[in-house]
């Protein structure tokens, strides 16, 4: 893993976050996992705009816990890096995120070509 850090704006807040890289040791970092991140970078901001598919989320996997409506989202996520995983012929980023109530799998936000395409544990990635 190669990683380095960056800032973000997501759901409003400005946070500096780790960007981690899917290689093995002695691997180089692919160009197109390099085109993913500069991809990803770019769109975050719009991406991460609207916070309505994590609250759902949220909901379904502990509704039971949280009472009434979400208002801030950072009182149960909070990001805390970017993957980039090494894909040749796809953009292939996750946001992981710390999730209140499952503190051992989090929470992955995955992204194919800056597209969302599905929310749950970090495991899926």
């Amino acid at each position: 893993m190669i990683t380095k850090k960056d800032k973000f704006i997501i759901w409003g807040r400005e946070l500096d976050l780790k960007i981690v890289y899917d290689v093995y040791a002695g691997e180089e970092i692919l160009d197109n996992q390099l085109q993913a991140f500069e991809s990803f970078k770019d769109k975050a901001t719009t991406l991460f705009s609207d916070d309505s598919e994590i609250k759902k989320y949220c909901k379904k996997e502990a509704g039971s816990l949280i009472d009434g409506e979400i208002e801030n989202i950072f009182k149960y996520v909070m990001p805390s890096s970017v993957f980039v995983k090494r894909e040749t012929d796809k953009h292939v980023v996750a946001l992981l995120c710390d999730f209140r109530f499952d503190e051992e799998h989090g929470i992955a936000i995955l992204f194919e070509n800056e597209k969302l395409v599905e929310i749950g544990t970090q495991d899926i990635i």
